[in-house]
């Protein structure tokens, strides 16, 4: 009897051991296979990152062309003689008005950003640097638009001075040859004699500059997310 207990305690010992093997197994062997697929989550999200941000990175560009042509024009006509009458009939100056003008604003795509967040799935970049970039990338957005917005502002509210002296016409002659000029002349001199014009081409200058500043820093930004999802894509 004692033989026969012995042997059935054995062989007890040995079927527990034998299904903990088992667990531990299954256990591992299903670890395994969330890993892969977390893995593959991840790339995935990586993936449809890099071309949202590849785009971003474009259309920075394209507003930052435009903002500095914005600033140059700017520029231009704070140093112009009001008294000059060469400067102001100048067949150009239409032209740099339309120049200054442009209202490019930076809008970029954060379809996978957003959903990545919202589903949990950003976490799977264990990449603290390139986390925290992409946790703070609508503030550093935002910062950009507001400086924006206040540019179209002063923009707009420069209407209501420079509508007294130029003709909205002039603006359209490059592009619509068919509507002639202007019966009315546009008074550039009076314009630029106008201190409130003055005024405006400051606040302009001025709010362009903070904008570019933001701008360049979102590239930057940009660049670094850019850099470093390349990093994390060559390590699967």
């Amino acid at each position: 009897m004692k033989n026969r207990t012995g042997k059935y305690f054995k062989y007890a010992i040995g079927e527990i051991i034998l299904v903990v093997i088992g667990i531990l197994i299954a256990l591992s062997i299903n670890s395994w296979n969330e890993s892969r697929k977390n893995i593959a989550k991840k790339e995935i999200l990586l993936k449809a990152l890099k071309l949202e941000f590849t785009d971003n990175i474009k259309q920075l560009d394209t507003v930052l062309y435009y903002d500095d042509i914005v600033l140059k024009n700017i520029r231009r006509f704070m140093k112009l003689d009001p008294n000059n009458s060469s400067e102001m009939t100048n067949d150009s100056m239409p032209n740099w008005f339309q120049n200054s003008s442009f209202r490019w604003t930076f809008n970029p795509l954060n379809g996978a950003l957003r959903s990545g967040i919202s589903s949990g799935e950003i976490h799977l970049i264990k990449n603290d640097t390139l986390a925290n970039l992409l946790f703070g990338w609508q503030d550093f957005v935002s910062d950009a638009k507001e400086g924006e917005v206040r540019t179209i502002g002063a923009l707009v509210a420069s209407k209501s001075i420079t509508e007294r002296y130029i003709r909205n016409i002039d603006y359209r002659n490059s592009h619509l040859p068919e509507l002639g000029k202007s019966r009315f002349l546009s008074d550039y001199q009076s314009l630029f004699r106008d201190p409130l014009f003055e005024d405006y081409l400051t606040e302009r200058y001025l709010s362009m500059n903070e904008v570019l500043d933001e701008l360049n820093l979102v590239k930057k930004k940009n660049t670094s997310i850019l850099k470093l999802i390349d990093t994390e894509l060559n390590k699967s």
